[in-house]
């Protein structure tokens, strides 16, 4: 009854206004939050939760069911976990988003995850990575004609981005491109993507047995989460194939041991893996309101720098203004470290070398 007295209209509407101004303001999540005593909205932009608005607690029932109508959910189920998936369409398009239902003890907290919001593909060549590194990237590692080569780094740090540029940059008439995803987040022109759905047991395993028989040259594997997945991945490699994949891990040698720990045989990581990339997400400064500034004697420390090491480093820091919301940030940047297996490397992951 309590749900009846917010009228549909308004939760309907609710809802799309959330969803929109998400995709204003380029969120990559949107968190919707039952509290004690109202529904909190979040948005996550630039990787940092800020508050959207608050809605009276009445509007939770309605504002979930509507959701749950959306994205296919069990309405009725209201004390298990749920997940399911929206296509909102809009003025400039359609957004893909997942949405997640998890049960608190103050009603359902809900998750958004936006996917593909703009369909851009990053060129490598403008991705962030400096020409060195860009170089040696390209030359020893994804124009290399097998082998595997792994992106790395904390979720939402950007290695989906990396790997579809890599495919853009390898895409040709002559080259067959087969991915496995879950899910598939940008569509590309030219290549066979799958994404994996274990609803209807389309699987990761399922898809990456057949995937092998479909006579490709470079495979893609969203992400490499279990030991079946690296031993396909590796085995692929060792017949010839080039295989993309992305991991969780701190830093570029993290990614082999993670490799070796996953009960994969040294000698198959040193003949597979031809490169390790790591990478982050870091806020830029607002062009628009940065001013100079100099380090704080505890940002030094924390640097382990001294003032010496630093002369002639220009130091900015964004005073907060209109265009970056007061916080002095807008946008981010994408920060390197890249591996690339050579002699020494490859013998000292044989001889099961530590990683300093």
């Amino acid at each position: 009854s309590q749900a009846m007295a917010v009228d549909t209209p308004t939760v309907v509407g609710s809802v799309n206004s959330i969803i929109l101004e998400a995709i204003k303001n380029h969120a990559s999540y949107i968190h919707i939050e039952p509290m004690a005593d109202r529904l909190q909205v979040r948005f996550r932009e630039d990787g940092v939760l800020t508050h959207f608005k608050d809605y009276p607690r009445e509007i939770i029932p309605a504002l979930t069911s509507r959701i749950k109508i959306l994205c296919q959910a069990d309405i009725t189920e209201k004390r298990r976990h749920q997940g399911g998936r929206i296509m909102f369409d809009y003025d400039e398009g359609q957004l893909d988003l997942r949405v997640s239902f998890f049960v608190t003890i103050h009603g359902e907290k809900i998750v958004f995850r936006l996917l593909n919001r703009k369909q851009e593909l990053f060129d490598l060549q403008s991705i962030g990575l400096s020409p060195r590194m860009l170089t040696r990237f390209l030359e020893d590692a994804v124009y290399q004609p097998s082998g595997v080569v792994l992106v790395t780094g904390p979720t939402g740090s950007g290695k989906t981005s990396i790997i579809y540029s890599c495919i853009h940059s390898l895409k040709s008439p002559q080259v067959s491109i087969v991915t496995a995803e879950e899910p598939v987040e940008y569509v590309i022109e030219g290549i066979s993507q799958c994404s994996i759905d274990p609803k209807i047991d389309l699987t990761f395993e399922e898809t990456l047995r057949h995937i092998v028989r479909q006579d490709p040259d470079v495979i893609v594997i969203g992400e490499i989460r279990d030991t079946y997945s690296a031993e396909v991945a590796v085995q692929a490699a060792l017949t010839g194939h080039k295989v993309l994949s992305t991991f969780h891990t701190e830093d570029s040698i993290g990614g082999l041991i993670r490799l070796l720990n996953m009960d994969i045989a040294p000698f198959l990581v040193s003949s597979t893996v031809v490169s390790v990339l790591a990478q982050r997400l870091l806020r830029r400064i607002c062009p628009h309101c940065a001013v100079d500034t100099k380090p704080t004697p505890m940002q030094l420390q924390r640097l382990r720098c001294s003032h010496n090491d630093l002369v002639g480093a220009n130091f900015k820091k964004g005073r907060g203004c209109k265009m970056c919301k007061q916080s002095g940030y807008k946008g981010r940047l994408g920060v390197f470290e890249l591996l690339v297996l050579d002699e020494r490397v490859r013998t000292a992951i044989l001889e099961q070398k530590t990683s300093f």
